[in-house]
This record gives structure tokens, C-alpha cells and sequence, in this order.
């Protein structure tokens, strides 16, 4: 089956990042895997602040949409959400493939 992925980057509040990572592993990564999301690599940028990972999900990009609207729907994301450190600057989201 295939699998599509979305690369996302996010440029963080200098000095935030460690904070950023821990709320992302504590709060948001147990729920995405519950919507089906799998992490395909997490990094950080620590020269320009960002911290750049991949997201996918089992099928077509339609599938991925779904399960993203399903998650960005649910309770378990807005309780989540009010969690967050206040750190963002820019998001950046976009469906990448393989070579």
C-alpha cells in the first residue's frame, strides 16, 4: 500500500526548542498515532531554530487529509493544544514523495 508523507517545518522562538520537542513527544505524538500518523524523522536546526520533521500516513494523500482533519477535530488535539508553548514563528507544510 502506499504511504504518503508531509514534511513539516516549523521555525521556533530562539531558545525554545528543547521546550517545543518535549511538549511534541509528550502530548501530540501519542494522539497523531492514534489517527493513524506515523513519524517518519524529527530534527533540529539548532543554527536557525527550526525544528523539521515527517509525518505519514498509509495511503493516498485524500487518506492523509482525512486522518488530518479527524485529529485537528478531536478533543484529545484541542486539549493538546492549549498545552503549547507559545513559540512558534512560521509553519510550514508540505506532501513530499520518494526519489
Amino acid at each position: 500500500m502506499a504511504k504518503t508523507v508531509q514534511l513539516r517545518r516549523y521555525e521556533i522562538v530562539p531558545g525554545m526548542l528543547e521546550e517545543f520537542r518535549g511538549w511534541l513527544n509528550q502530548e501530540v505524538l501519542p494522539i497523531r498515532k492514534q489517527f493513524g500518523f506515523d513519524v517518519e524523522f524529527m530534527y533540529l536546526d539548532t543554527v536557525n531554530s527550526e525544528f523539521i520533521w515527517a509525518v505519514s500516513v498509509q495511503g493516498s494523500v485524500e487518506d492523509f487529509t482525512a486522518a488530518e482533519n479527524a485529529y485537528d477535530a478531536s478533543s484529545e488535539r484541542r486539549l493538546a493544544g492549549e498545552k503549547r508553548p507559545d513559540c512558534l514563528l512560521s509553519v510550514d507544510t508540505k506532501f513530499v514523495s520518494e526519489n
